[in-house]
């Protein structure tokens, strides 16, 4: 197996085992309360997959970017969360089934969203892209739905053992992940740099502001699942946004990578200022 194969199995591997313990460490019933409250998980989607993907459309139209930054930005706009971000949720104060709620939801609502953006965005620029459903499916099922399954599913037969490896997956999660992800930032940086001195970081900025704040203010009353809301609004799972810009058939693939990897960047950077915004915003 070459070095890029081992570096992707090792990525996939470490998320994998991170999703896997947070399905572990789930009470029982988590997610069925998740879904409870229906009007907060529909309030989620319109965030996530209604106002954020049109301010993206809008923002891509007005900024001049090239197609490579484009598309993937708008890839973005429309992919699920990531599978580690309930982990960080739980540390802004978001419930664990608030945050698996939507995470599921989102997932699912990925597969519609996908297409419809990719219809309208070839409306906007004149350029026409497939969809591939089932890879983003199989990403999606690989990632997320398959290792939470299985993880609350131990939990609920085997509750102290469940607890027992969850610690220890999500370190060996962690840390594969980490390394993993030093070796692509590093091996893409010269494309990430290029796409941070252009317009496109522009472009990410003003997604991740707007992202915050409808987040922010569509996440109900309670302060952690609107700061948990607010994350996962700009938050978005990198694989699946790179396997569908990968649709619109632009070579080389390399500047899409990049712009994908900068989107991360910047949305980690901004989600680390957010509860400093979310005081400001309470105070005004």
């Amino acid at each position: 197996m070459d070095p890029a194969s081992l570096l992707k199995l090792a990525i996939v591997g470490s998320i994998v085992f991170i999703v896997l313990s947070i399905g572990l460490a789930a009470p029982p019933g988590a997610i069925r309360a998740g879904f409870g409250k229906p009007v907060t998980i529909v309030r989620a989607m319109v965030a996530m997959f209604l106002l954020f993907p049109m301010f993206a459309l809008a923002v891509t139209w007005i900024i001049p970017l090239d197609p490579a930054a484009r598309i993937a930005l708008l890839a973005l706009a429309v992919s699920p969360m990531p599978p580690i971000l309930p982990i960080k949720q739980q540390k802004l104060g978001g419930g664990l089934d608030y945050a698996l709620a939507i995470q599921l939801a989102a997932s699912l609502v990925a597969l519609a969203a996908a297409p419809l953006m990719i219809m309208l965005a070839g409306q906007f620029f004149g350029r026409e892209a497939s969809f591939d459903a089932l890879g983003v499916a199989r990403t999606i099922m690989v990632t997320i739905v398959v290792p939470l399954g299985v993880g609350i599913g131990v939990a609920a037969i085997a509750p102290e053992a469940a607890a027992r490896f969850s610690r220890l997956f999500r370190a060996l999660g962690m840390t594969l992940l980490a390394a993993g992800l030093l070796i692509v930032i590093w091996k893409a940086w010269p494309g990430i740099q290029a796409a941070a001195l252009s317009l496109t970081i522009v472009a990410a900025a003003l997604m991740g502001l707007f992202g915050l704040a409808v987040g922010h203010w569509l996440g109900g009353p309670h302060d952690g699942n609107r700061h948990a809301l607010a994350v996962a609004t700009i938050s978005r799972h990198p694989g699946v946004a790179i396997g569908l810009a990968a649709a619109a058939d632009l070579e080389p693939k390399q500047p899409i990578i990049a712009v994908v990897l900068m989107y991360v960047l910047v949305m980690a950077l901004l989600g680390a200022l957010y509860p400093r915004l979310a005081k400001a915003w309470a105070r005004a």
